[in-house]
């Protein structure tokens, strides 16, 4: 086996450890024309990149415009650390009248389905169900641990987030179920959840 090989082979061993690693991404999103929900490109990446990146696997996404088919074209690359490389280039045309906000949805779009269809990714309807199904890796510290994280990291405590919870008619941290707990750090995690907090209890938004 030459050295190109070997790396090819790293890669593929780094990505099955990574794919191992990430959960459902949830839909986050609503397309007003559609009435339907969908996985914004920031709920995919959120699954994807820590995944990848703690097995020594850069993701990158290149846009590019091809005016002789109208066609807005992405490459998606995935790269490990050891020198393993693998690319895939997805197309989608946008007409020959080409503006900005047409070319970054195009973009957007591309990027997301790219970013699902080269890693497997499922999404799913982030209802009750969904959340009770979402459990972080085996090394992840409890749903507890990492709500106290997010708000650390917004100035904020457990006791801030119960007082908000009492006033609003939520359960308080401690009488939540695991699923219940899952919602809410990932509302905490989007940076909704701190300034909601932070606005009820009489704090800086």
């Amino acid at each position: 086996m030459d050295t190109k090989d070997k790396m090819q082979v790293q890669l593929q061993a780094a990505l099955v450890k990574a794919q191992s690693e990430m959960g459902a991404v949830f839909k986050d999103s609503t397309n007003p024309h559609y009435r339907s929900k969908y996985a914004s490109l920031p709920a995919v990446l959120h699954v994807v990149i820590p995944a990848l990146n703690r097995n020594g696997i850069a993701f990158s996404q290149s846009p590019d415009y091809d005016p002789d088919t109208s066609c807005v074209v992405l490459t998606t690359s995935i790269a490990h650390s050891g020198g393993g490389v693998y690319e895939t280039i997805t197309r989608a045309p946008i007409g020959r009248k080409v503006d900005i906000q047409s070319f970054g949805s195009a973009v957007t779009y591309l990027r997301r389905y790219a970013a699902q269809s080269l890693l497997g990714i499922s999404v799913e309807d982030d209802d009750g169900n969904a959340a009770a199904r979402r459990k972080p890796p085996v090394d992840a510290p409890p749903w507890s641990t990492r709500i106290a994280r997010q708000l650390q990291s917004s100035g904020l405590t457990a006791a801030d987030f119960n007082t908000w919870a009492a006033g609003a008619g939520k359960p308080l941290l401690g009488d939540m179920t695991d699923a219940q707990k899952a919602n809410v750090y990932a509302w905490l995690d989007q940076n909704k959840g701190g300034a909601v907090i932070r606005a009820a209890i009489g704090g800086e938004q």
